[in-house]
């Protein structure tokens, strides 16, 4: 007779007090026979609920354009570029504009050099939080108490589950982080926003790990002729339209579309 994680599902031949699949303590069980029913049981089609389907406004009228209407909560996006394309104060622009409680993880820089970035962006919004933290257990349990509708990991590369041995930013890492990431977000009906670094050739850092592991798959990159333009594009949308791509300007003031009326 086996063993079953009762919060993954996971199966082991023999007991063990923690999962290794997603790191839960005292979930392993004794079961009575190989397969268990989910804690979710199946719903019949004509009553299943859409109402978490309704989009939430980012305040920033382009980028919910570009994903086909807004961001749905439960979901996952990941934004990829090179350092220096903008993707944190991109980031920090549309948490402030969403007027949603949010809560942005750094685990490359302090909070108070995220503070000044925020302050050149004339950013100051008090429904956004900031933590500093690299260990994923600990920021998943300040989102518990935190009420956050938007979460900004900033960048992926940098966080790191004690499931695992290996070095942050190894595929290993990155499929346990952003599996409990993403089950999180589900559960709580919370927009998960990862940022991830560009290798030497222009590839996010396991590309392919991350790009099936989300919903969304973004891209900023800079105008190589106009230095100050940049281009979001979406080449993976579960919610809506891809293949898409839209100018922006990058001041010191931050982003602003290129584009009339935006």
């Amino acid at each position: 007779m086996g063993y079953v994680c009762t919060r993954c599902q996971r199966e082991y031949p023999e007991f063990r007090l923690r999962c290794s699949e997603c790191g839960a303590y005292r979930t392993v069980e004794q079961g009575g026979s190989r397969w268990r029913r989910s804690r979710t049981p199946p719903v019949a089609l004509p009553f299943v609920s859409v109402d978490q389907w309704v989009r939430l406004g980012s305040g920033i009228q382009a980028f919910d354009d570009l994903l086909g209407g807004g961001l749905v909560p439960g979901s996952s996006l990941l934004i990829s570029g090179e350092p220096g394309a903008g993707k944190s104060t991109l980031l920090l622009q549309l948490l402030d504009a969403s007027h949603l409680p949010a809560l942005y993880v750094s685990g490359e820089e302090s909070v108070q050099q995220v503070k000044l970035r925020a302050e050149r962006l004339k950013i100051n919004s008090p429904q956004i939080a900031l933590l500093f933290e690299t260990n994923v257990a600990h920021l998943l349990g300040y989102v518990d108490h935190n009420g956050a509708r938007l979460l900004v990991i900033d960048s992926i590369q940098t966080v790191y589950s004690d499931i695992s041995d290996c070095l942050p930013g190894s595929p290993t890492q990155i499929r346990k982080c952003v599996y409990l990431l993403r089950r999180t977000a589900q559960e709580k009906q919370l927009v998960l926003l990862i940022v991830g670094q560009i290798t030497k050739d222009k590839q996010a850092a396991g590309p392919k790990l991350l790009e099936h592991a989300v919903d969304v798959v973004l891209s900023l990159t800079a105008d190589e002729a106009a230095p100050q333009r940049r281009i979001l594009s979406v080449s993976k949308n579960r919610f809506g339209p891809a293949g898409r791509a839209w100018p922006f300007s990058m001041t010191a003031e931050g982003f602003t579309s290129t584009e009339p009326g935006r």
